[in-house]
């Protein structure tokens, strides 16, 4: 019996570790047609994509389809969500170039293999995370910071292929301002006499056609059909000859799994912080997507399973020589819009892409650098959510600021800093909302033991003599002396002499030892003053807390979860001439 027990758990532990073993022996056969379909399709949007993402990269074409084999085989195995397809992104692919071609400058080990190491450093911080448990830091990143970060983003990687669609020569500038977008920009306009008019005309055409193919045709594999007529157009005229660059030989076969060399520490420390910035890119973009389509279809996620998966479509990608990898939310709505049901869609992606690398790597030999840029230029314009940033204009000035903010970052000091521009403002309106809390004057329902926000229901009515407050807020060492002076302020504007002041806590389960001192100390003070403290709606947790640290004995005493009107009740003496103003517990 205890055999059977332990093996059960052994079980459901490898099943939450490995989410395949629990779907697919539920695995519906009438489901097989329809993600078949989807990964046919999925893959045909991820070719043409992973070699413009390897080239966004600086990389060898051939990586990003490793990149994107290997995170499906992944994400198949660890995955939580039926629609989300893991593989290369765009905003991934420019970070990793930025931040890596930094840290290549100056260093004996070739940049190839300091991506390699980035890519698994990123796998190993998302394991670490999952161990941890650390899911719930994302939401410290707010809305308004992604809206802005995906904008500068956006621009900032249409700005890096200008070079390729005009036809003109990569600036060999070194300088700051020559990597950022508005240096591109300059170079670019300042460059436009060295256009070749071939290589702009591929290029152009290459963005009309993807244009009103996701505008009339969306879920038609758009990208790959403009790279064979692409692929078409230079096997049968001279446009190579006249300049139009063109990918080259793509060498066919799997990618070997290999383990890289390290590089020396100080390199190894500047690589750190980079993978900090794209396992955190990496982890927003996957969930955001594992989130939307869970909500759309009805089914239950694991926020923290999602960092195992995104740790080990990783550890994979590096290991097979690819590069940084997240949840696609382009390809995995493409996935969802054809109509595919479950994670074996990712199965079928994997197919696909092995065949393709085994046998018709050739046929992209000819394939222009022009298309592949502008296969880039239309995947992140969606990435510009102009109606979001409306919206955050005309209801929160502040967050609009902090979104331009995150914007300019990005466009000002780059891809990497900008990141991190965007989590230090996240993190900083996270303290601020913290340590400025929503607090109330509360007030009696006339007629009921009920109390609520005088400023939220004005029918609210005070009792003499009585001061009762609320924070909508856990209380700990930040908020403490916030939430002490706003008290007195308000006690201080009270209607009539206060000769008690309860303290509901029923919206602050939580108070640490910084804030019980405050509250001892708000105890004293009120003292002094000849008003008692009474707290109300305190925790078992908090209760314990209070009576270790002596508070409880001097408030009176503390009851676990004990209502306003009975911590008044227990406060106003039972005089018959007081009795209307005391509200009896019913």
């Amino acid at each position: 019996m205890v055999t059977k027990h332990i093996q059960k758990r052994i079980n459901e532990r490898f099943s939450s570790i490995l989410p395949v073993l629990e779907w697919l022996p539920q695995y519906d056969a009438s489901w097989l047609r329809l993600d078949v379909v989807a990964g046919i399709t999925v893959a045909a949007s991820l070719i043409p994509e992973g070699l413009a993402y390897a080239s966004l990269a600086n990389l060898p074409p051939e990586t990003g389809l490793y990149a994107g084999l290997m995170a499906v085989i992944a994400y198949l195995v660890l995955g939580t969500s039926r629609q989300v397809i893991a593989g290369p992104t765009s905003a991934l692919a420019i970070l990793l170039a930025s931040g890596v071609g930094y840290a290549a400058t100056g260093t004996t080990a070739s940049y190839a293999s300091l991506v390699v190491v980035t890519t698994l450093l990123v796998g190993i911080i998302a394991v670490v995370a999952w161990a941890f448990r650390l899911g719930f830091l994302v939401h410290f990143i707010s809305g308004s910071v992604l809206t802005g970060f995906s904008a500068g983003a956006a621009l900032y990687i249409m700005s890096t292929q200008l070079n390729k669609l005009f036809g003109i020569e990569s600036s060999t500038s070194g300088a700051f301002f020559g990597q950022t977008f508005f240096g591109r920009i300059w170079y670019t306009v300042s460059h436009l006499g060295m256009t070749n008019p071939e290589t702009l005309a591929v290029g152009v055409t290459g963005i009309v056609l993807l244009i009103l193919g996701e505008r009339y045709i969306p879920r038609f594999p758009n990208a790959l059909v403009v790279v064979v007529l692409a692929i078409v157009l230079m096997s049968v005229t001279d446009l190579q000859s006249r300049g139009v660059g063109i990918v080259g030989p793509i060498p066919s076969g799997l990618p070997s799994l290999t383990v890289p060399a390290m590089p020396d520490i100080p390199t190894l420390g500047t690589l750190v912080p980079i993978a900090a910035a794209l396992f955190l890119l990496s982890y927003v973009e996957g969930i955001g997507a594992v989130e939307t389509f869970a909500r759309r279809h009805d089914y239950d996620t694991d926020a923290n399973q999602e960092l195992l998966a995104d740790g080990g479509a990783n550890l994979a990608a590096g290991l097979g020589g690819g590069f940084a990898v997240g949840g696609s939310m382009s390809r995995s709505a493409l996935n969802d819009a054809v109509g595919g049901k479950t994670q074996f869609t990712n199965a079928v992606v994997a197919l696909v892409l092995v065949i393709v690398l085994l046998f018709l790597t050739g046929v992209f030999t000819n394939l222009p650098e022009a298309i592949l840029a502008s296969i880039i230029i239309v995947a992140v314009k969606g990435l510009i959510d102009t109606a979001a940033i409306h919206q955050l204009y005309q209801v929160s000035k502040s967050e609009f600021a902090i979104a331009m903010a995150t914007l300019f970052g990005v466009l000002t000091v780059g891809m990497l800093w900008g990141i991190y521009v965007g989590v230090v403002l996240s993190l900083l309106v996270a303290i601020s909302r913290v340590d400025s809390p929503v607090t109330h004057e509360l007030g009696r329902i006339p007629g009921t033991d009920q109390f609520v926000a005088r400023d939220l229901y004005p029918m609210a009515t005070t009792i003499r003599g009585v001061f009762v407050y609320r924070v909508e807020a856990e209380l700990f060492y930040a908020n403490a002396d916030t939430v002490r002076t706003d008290l007195l302020d308000r006690l201080a504007n009270h209607d009539g002499d206060a000769e008690l002041v309860v303290f509901d806590l029923t919206s602050s389960p939580t108070v640490d030892f910084g804030a019980a001192q405050m509250l001892e100390k708000l105890q004293q003070t009120l003292e002094s003053r000849d008003i008692d403290l009474r707290f109300a709606g305190a925790e078992s947790d908090v209760v314990q807390m209070f009576g270790t640290t002596g508070l409880a004995a001097n408030t009176g005493g503390v009851k676990t979860e004990e209502a306003v009107a009975d911590a008044i009740g227990r406060w106003i003496p039972e005089q018959s001439s007081q009795s209307d103003d005391i509200p009896h517990n019913g």
